[in-house]
């Protein structure tokens, strides 16, 4: 079974992941054996580790949904990257951790704030 290198057309090993002849790394990228087109493609991680994040930090009381975003952040740059693989869960993992960030944000600040006015009130109601 031939397999030909992507980028400059030459003939490679079989179990080889660089071209010998030109240096292109042939992980993630589409070649010929026998004249059949086979792909094989890496997938996103980060993107998969910050949807299933922002979708557990639903039920954790959006804690974590902080660590969901930085997740997703990264496996959107890295779709962007390799052709748009794990783009949607990136994106989904991104709108949920920003609108539970928000929302975490708008409940501390009102309880902050209902804590100060208890405060200076001297906690009794009038």
């Amino acid at each position: 079974m031939a397999k030909f290198c992507s980028e400059c057309g030459k003939e490679l090993k079989e179990n080889t992941n660089t071209c010998e002849y030109c240096g292109k790394n042939m992980e993630g990228t589409t070649t010929i054996i026998n004249n059949t087109v086979s792909s094989t493609k890496k997938t996103n991680g980060f993107a998969i580790a910050g949807f299933v994040i922002s979708i557990v930090s639903i039920f954790c009381c959006g804690i974590p949904s902080w660590l969901g975003l930085v997740f997703s952040i990264i496996g959107l740059v890295n779709a962007n990257k390799s052709e748009g693989e794990g783009k949607g869960l990136a994106i989904a993992g991104i709108v949920i951790s920003a609108i539970l960030l928000v929302l975490l944000i708008a409940l501390y600040s009102l309880g902050f704030m209902a804590s100060f006015a208890e405060g200076y009130y001297g906690g009794y109601y009038y």
